[in-house]
């Protein structure tokens, strides 16, 4: 069973700001419940599998700056 988080350990776990987590809450790009005092929980296999996604989209457009970057001879030896 899946632990459920708080925004703080969610934040320390993506590497951003509280505000950008209730942020991805409400856009709907990560699920979260709400308790009864109104404090955001999220169970740990959504936050973990959130941060996979993430780091699979900056690595894609990590590779991608690299692609374009040799294509127009960014590291070409200067002459």
């Amino acid at each position: 069973m899946s632990q459920p988080m708080t925004v703080a350990e969610v934040t320390a776990l993506l590497n951003v700001t509280p505000k950008y987590v209730v942020k991805l809450i409400r856009d709907g790009k990560l699920r979260a419940s709400l308790d009864a005092n109104g404090t955001h929980t999220v169970a740990s296999k959504d936050a973990e599998g959130y941060r996979l996604k993430a780091r699979r989209r900056g690595r894609k457009a990590l590779e991608e700056l690299a692609r374009e970057s040799q294509e127009v001879g960014l590291y070409d030896e200067q002459r």
